[in-house]
């Protein structure tokens, strides 16, 4: 009789292991989707980036929403005032810089993502650096946080708010 009850508890412990597995591998179907928002979102980060590197205001405002509202009164008609504004100051500095020989490059980032969807939360690191060959001598950061929506087109930032 003691080794009956031996096998069923031996049998009930796999059955509880199996189905925990089957439990945690059909659990990963659900996240499928936020790896894929995670990579659309982080796509946005490389986006601004390319964006800035091309001084293409029309590629940085296809990550803004229409529908964009910041606690500053901020909205997709003013950001797009920024953008062009921050396109016209890259260039002026591109030419000084070429002058002496400086390189300007961008780099961006998007840390603590938070996806619960349809809304995302996360900080976005945008660097300029100046160098001469590979040395920099200037570094400039800008540290914002930033919400996103998931629209029908994908994902957009509806809110960015710098970070003091």
């Amino acid at each position: 009789m003691e080794i009956k009850i031996n096998k069923v508890v031996k049998l009930l412990f796999l059955l509880f292991v199996l189905f925990s597995l089957i439990g945690c591998s059909s659990g990963n179907i659900g996240l499928v989707t936020t790896d894929l928002d995670n990579l659309e979102i982080q796509a946005i980060a490389d986006s601004i980036k390319t964006a800035i590197e091309n001084k293409d205001v029309d590629m940085f405002m296809s990550n803004i929403s229409l529908d964009y509202s910041d606690s500053y009164g901020g909205t997709y008609e003013s950001i797009h005032t920024m953008a062009q504004d921050m396109v016209d100051e890259i260039e002026a500095a591109e030419d000084m810089a070429s002058t002496y020989g400086v390189n300007l490059t961008v780099n961006t980032s998007i840390s603590n993502l938070i996806i619960v969807d349809p809304i995302a939360n996360s900080d976005l690191k945008i660097t300029v650096n100046a160098k001469v060959l590979f040395i920099t001598v200037y570094s400039y950061s800008m540290d914002f946080e930033v919400n996103f929506q998931k629209e029908d087109t994908g994902w957009k930032i509806i809110s960015m708010l710098e970070k003091s």
